[in-house]
């Protein structure tokens, strides 16, 4: 009864509060997204990533390389809609999780934290560079991304629209609580929080923690492309600074 309450209320709030806390609201729930995500990683597996936010960008780099027809992609197979373009999200998302997790397997605490800052870096910088900004648009970013449109009926995002797109950003946040909670009690999730109190020990129990943490980085990195994707639609651009 307790959540079926909450859950009414938190589907009449956006009414309530009106356009401009409707979209503080907004932001919170792409945050709490990222950190369903950040917390596999580094609260499930014990892995310090300090460069999470990569994949946040990527995922919202691949809605504008899909979905505007400034993007590199949309100008070579014309504009995706934002479902389309949204599993290619996803995937490249868990792809750089995993291209991110393979060389910093043996590696642990405070030179963990360095290397995962750096990849963060890396990513922005490039971003930004001259040589990617046939793709990625450089310092220009990527610009007129259209909103998320439910086919045939409506947009719901937009800057006129922030009541609606809550609804969407409430439902990834609850599939993604959901998600994390299951992977939590999971055999998996047990491996993690073994990898997480002692490797040496996690690993002469016959856990294999090349495959564990792997799939901690990818599991992390899918929630943050996820987020990232719903930030590019939200705002309408995305730049190397956002």
């Amino acid at each position: 009864t307790g959540w079926i309450l909450i859950l009414a209320v938190l589907l009449y709030l956006p009414q309530f509060l009106g356009a401009y806390h409707s979209e503080v609201l907004n932001q919170v729930g792409l945050f709490i997204l990222l950190g369903l995500g950040l917390n596999i990683v580094v609260g499930f597996a014990g892995m310090l990533d300090a460069g999470y936010v990569a994949f946040f960008a990527l995922g919202a780099y691949i809605i504008g390389m899909t979905t505007s027809p400034e993007g590199f992609i949309a100008q070579k197979t014309g504009v995706w809609t934002f479902w389309e373009a949204l599993p290619l999200a996803f995937v490249v998302a868990v792809i750089a999780g995993v291209l991110l997790g393979i060389p910093v397997l043996r590696i642990r605490g405070d030179y963990l934290t360095i290397i995962t800052l750096g990849f963060g870096e890396i990513i922005r910088i490039l971003a930004g560079s001259n040589w990617l900004t046939p793709y990625a648009g450089g310092a220009q970013g990527i610009a007129a991304i259209p909103p998320i449109e439910i086919p045939g009926l409506f947009s719901i995002s937009g800057p006129d629209k922030p009541q609606k797109l809550f609804y969407l950003i409430l439902a990834c946040c609850i599939i993604a609580a959901f998600v994390a909670t299951r992977l939590k009690h999971s055999r998996l999730g047990r491996a993690w929080m073994a990898v997480r109190e002692d490797e040496d020990v996690a690993e002469a129990m016959g856990i294999n923690l090349v495959q564990t943490k792997l799939l901690a980085f990818a599991a992390g990195a899918a929630f943050s492309g996820i987020s990232g994707a719903i930030f590019a639609a939200k705002i309408g651009s995305i730049y190397p600074h956002s």
